[in-house]
């Protein structure tokens, strides 16, 4: 019988062996195919793993990883919970889990988590720094507390957490403790003035001037030029209602040459606030910077204070383009200067100038594509057709992943319009078309493919229904409602046509209202007038064709001439 008992054991041992062995094995290809990132491999293999051990705590865990991977969450959960249930102990797992709880705003799941690791490995400062801040913002503030004693009992007084600990009583109204903290804190490090000061500042919160008057005396008979002191003396006197002996204390500090310059750029920016409901803000502010260019003249950070300034309170731009200059001539690369001074110029129409700021621009930021399209429409207003293709294939080939589809959109419409003046139609359909990839609701785009597709008299089907899209997007837009109508009328749809030229030249409009409305070139008087003829209304089709000529565009064409001076319609 014994015998039998043993052979049973021995079998059973086996058989767990052996199974414990596929499993491995399972694991190691199933790591294989993780590294090789075959994920659907790699899962199907944990799950053979399971199949032999349903319990096997790292099949569990990995497929949990794997399936928040994937963005299945709550299966992910479900994988985890069940591993760590089985291996308890596994502060790896427990992590992990954590991580994915934190790093999706659901702190109040991990905490469970964060506090049995705690627990399982007292020595791990991480833990406990997440802890400590999920204690503070959830309102448990004592328990905050007790874990950075923890974090102190490890490594000794950190100023660090000294100051969290202060903080936290602060917000407990605990004021005897805060004070005891500082304490503490000066007495570890009796050299570091800083916490003196810090000292110094909470008797100066409770009212206690003359106790916060000394350590700040004590202080500068050590450190005259310390800055915190300096900061707290500012607030000091300003609490005291010593407005004169504040500003002198502030004016010491950012226009000493060894200050720091980031304290000199928060006294700036502090000083500008104060001043935001003086009338006299204009002058005060002008002179500091002025005293401040004199100080350090390559400050590019002031001289971006300034800008901003002038900017936010809508200075003039006879003001605020010096100001933009100067900080090119010190930064060439700054961008905020030059796109400033990009849309001053273009609004401007300064286009010498244009010129040279867009090709600042295509220099030191090749891949901002909006440098090389500005560019591009300066040399278009130049006449320069050749250099405008050019400056835009250029921004188009050296553009960043992260332009914007509607600029790049808007680089291949601005091409599509040049090819076309330039009677080089294939490519200029085809930069339509590809505009239309970046940005299928491209307004100006449709518009003017659909209106060179008319001209050409190709594809009007496509064309109409490109033109319609226009006039759905801006049912009152002149010139989209003279596109539609116009292809309409290329279609041979003359009465619907007059529908909707009629919405842009109405029959009840006066002679001098026509010429007088600059929406309505010749061009659109034409097409007018041509439908009308078409409609049978020859003699508003006579009037139109004169009162085109009359209005006299650059688009007055030879034809139109003819039709105006014989009266009737001839095709072109």
């Amino acid at each position: 019988m014994r015998n039998r008992i043993y052979i049973l054991v021995l079998l059973l041992i086996s058989l767990g062996v052996r199974a414990q062995t596929r499993v491995d094995y399972f694991l190691m290809e199933a790591g294989k195919s993780r590294m090789r990132q075959d994920w659907s491999q790699a899962m199907m293999l944990y799950r053979h793993a399971l199949d032999v051990n349903p319990n096997s705590p790292e099949a569990l865990y990995q497929l949990g990883r794997m399936s928040f991977y994937i963005h299945e969450d709550s299966i992910g959960e479900k994988y985890m919970h069940r591993a760590i249930a089985i291996d308890s102990i596994n502060t790896s797992y427990m992590e992990s889990l954590a991580a994915i709880y934190l790093r999706t705003n659901r702190a109040e799941q991990a905490l469970p988590l964060l506090e049995k690791m705690s627990t399982l490995e007292p020595r791990r400062t991480d833990v406990l720094s997440h802890l400590a801040t999920y204690y503070g913002e959830t309102g448990r503030l004592e328990d905050a507390v007790k874990t950075l004693d923890r974090w102190e009992t490890l490594e000794g007084k950190i100023p660090q957490l000294s100051y969290e600990k202060y903080t936290l009583y602060n917000q407990m109204g605990d004021s005897v403790r805060a004070f005891n903290e500082l304490e503490a804190l000066c007495n570890e490090f009796p050299s570091d003035m800083t916490h003196r000061v810090r000292m110094g500042y909470q008797y100066q919160l409770h009212g206690n001037m003359k106790v916060a008057s000394r350590i700040y005396d004590e202080v500068r008979n050590s450190e005259p030029h310390n800055p915190q002191l300096q900061i707290a003396m500012m607030a000091y006197y300003d609490a005291l209602g010593q407005k004169e002996c504040a500003d002198a204390m502030r004016d010491s500090m950012m226009f000493d040459v060894q200050a720091d310059k980031s304290l000199r750029y928060a006294l700036l920016q502090n000083y500008i606030q104060s001043l935001a409901n003086d009338a006299k803000s204009d002058s005060l502010v002008a002179d500091r910077f002025d005293r401040l260019f004199e100080l350090d003249s390559t400050d590019v950070e002031i001289m971006d204070i300034y800008a901003s300034w002038l900017t936010y309170f809508d200075k003039p731009d006879s003001v605020i383009c010096p100001v933009m200059q100067r900080i090119l001539r010190v930064a060439p690369d700054n961008e905020m200067a030059t796109q400033w001074l990009l849309q001053y110029f273009a609004r401007k129409q300064e286009f010498a100038s244009l010129e040279e700021i867009c090709r600042r621009g295509t220099n030191y930021h090749p891949e901002n594509l909006a440098y090389h399209y500005f560019l591009g429409m300066t040399f278009s207003e130049l006449g320069k057709e050749q250099d405008a293709l050019d400056a835009w294939q250029k921004g188009l080939k050296l553009r960043n992943p992260q332009t914007s589809p509607t600029l790049i959109s808007n680089v291949f419409t601005a091409s599509g319009d040049m090819y076309f003046k330039m009677n080089r139609m294939r490519e200029s359909f085809c930069a339509y078309d590809s505009a239309l990839v970046y940005n299928k609701d491209n307004i100006l785009a449709l518009n003017n493919y659909a209106y060179f597709l008319s001209l050409r008299q190709e594809n009007l089907d496509k064309a109409e229904q490109m033109s319609f899209r226009t006039i759905k997007a801006e049912p009152d837009n002149v010139t989209y409602l003279d596109t539609y109508a116009w292809i309409l009328f290329m279609r041979g749809e003359y009465a619907e046509a007059s529908h909707y030229m009629d919405r842009v030249v109405s029959p009840d409009s006066t002679e001098n209202a026509l010429l007088a409305d600059s929406s309505i070139s010749s061009a659109v008087l034409e097409h007018a007038a041509d439908i009308a003829w078409f409609n049978g209304d020859t003699g508003r089709a006579c009037y139109l064709w004169e009162l085109a000529v009359k209005r006299g565009d650059d688009d007055v064409t030879a034809t139109l001439r003819k039709k105006s001076r014989k009266r009737r319609y001839f095709k072109k």
